[in-house]
């Protein structure tokens, strides 16, 4: 081999080397890049210290929890409902008498600002929920027992008063004396919107082609139930009922026809451990595996795996790491369970184990006044 091929050989090397370099360099770059941040918002009542709605943020790669401020001043935004495109955002608010908030991001801001406010709504507004075609918002008032719906104008968001129904009735609890509408939900497809009533231990269900928003009995627990919220499987035709007063999950089937839930299972989530307990919210994994329900008093998250024909194992049960747990939410990357504990003023982080649905402690932890409320926020 002459000098001339040597030479040629050699810069060959040299040049495929620093390519080499070059991408791996890339690479480091591109990882170190990648955002593993995920963000939530914190709904709030506002009694005390707080002014509204908090973004916090959850770093996992560097295992900080960091609060970053208000992102809508509200009143009492006890519950929220977020378009996909996060640009709307809708609030259960209000204290004596029940309201709704729409409000809509300010860029300049970097905030969500009041557009629309609903008045005068009933009492104890508790719950909010959107249609998955964004053109209705439904509300649940605990005190007033009742359901309002409103149509959203699909150019100008707009809310405008659609449907009204009252229930009535009562059951054995003390709790009980008359209804007390706690949650408002549809199923995946948005044919169906579900009402769940504390007082009365029902659930109604209200078919979206029906225009005068006449309701049937979609199920009726048994009596002391105290249904409070519920939640669709995402895959199959079957709904899960936390109960607050017997601290149960009832699970049932659902009729893709008519609505109606025919339970098939009713399952102890305190263990029997008295009747200071009571359970709250209840969420299911992504890939309809498992479901997280949140127990009050006793401050537990009761892991339930979900068998192949619907029915629920209990398989857990993980302290909240604070007081009075009353809402819960799955991050997106679905491996933390974050929950707003109400009486301790605190929002906690869980560590999920994907494949068993496990949780495990963490230290992460914020101080928020009264969180009522706690939703991924992209």
């Amino acid at each position: 081999m002459n000098i001339i091929s040597k030479r040629i050989m050699q810069s060959a090397l040299i040049s495929s080397l620093i390519i080499l370099t070059a991408c791996k360099t890339t690479e480091n770059t591109t990882s170190a890049m990648i955002d593993t941040k995920e963000h939530f918002l914190i709904g709030t009542y506002t009694k005390e210290s707080s002014k509204g709605v908090y973004k916090v943020t959850l770093d996992p790669a560097t295992q900080s929890f960091i609060n970053t401020g208000v992102i809508a001043t509200a009143e009492n935004p006890s519950y929220l409902a977020l378009s996909k495109n996060q640009s709307t955002l809708f609030a259960a608010t209000g204290s004596k008498s029940g309201s709704v908030d729409r409000l809509t991001w300010n860029n300049e801001l970097g905030q969500y600002s009041l557009a629309q406010q609903m008045k005068n709504l009933g009492q104890g507004t508790c719950h909010i929920s959107l249609n998955p075609q964004e053109t209705q918002i439904a509300i649940a008032n605990y005190g007033s027992g009742d359901v309002h719906l409103f149509n959203i104008d699909t150019k100008t968001q707009e809310l405008s008063k659609s449907g009204y129904f009252k229930n009535s009735g009562k059951g054995p609890s003390w709790r009980q004396e008359k209804p007390h509408m706690h949650f408002v939900t549809w199923d995946n497809v948005g044919k169906f919107l579900y009402a769940v009533d504390l007082g009365t231990d029902e659930v109604k269900v209200f078919n979206s082609n029906d225009k005068t928003f006449t309701p049937a009995v979609a199920a009726k627990l048994p009596a002391g139930d105290g249904p409070r919220h519920m939640i669709f499987h995402p895959k199959k035709p079957w709904a899960y009922v936390v109960n607050e007063l017997s601290n149960t999950v009832a699970v049932f089937t659902q009729n893709e026809v008519t609505g109606k839930l025919t339970q098939i299972q009713h399952v102890d989530i305190a263990k029997g451990r008295g009747d200071k307990n009571i359970s709250s919210a209840i969420k299911i994994s992504n890939d309809g595996q498992y479901l997280y329900a949140a127990v009050r008093g006793i401050n537990e998250i009761a892991v339930l795996k979900i068998n192949d024909d619907g029915k629920v194992k209990f398989i857990q049960s993980h302290t909240t790491l604070g007081n009075w747990p009353r809402d819960i939410t799955l991050s997106a990357n679905q491996d933390h369970l974050l929950i707003a504990n109400q009486n301790s003023n605190t929002v906690t982080v869980l560590k999920r184990d994907v494949k068993t649905g496990l949780l495990t402690s963490t230290d992460m932890k914020l101080d928020i006044s009264i969180p009522s409320y706690i939703g991924v926020f992209k």
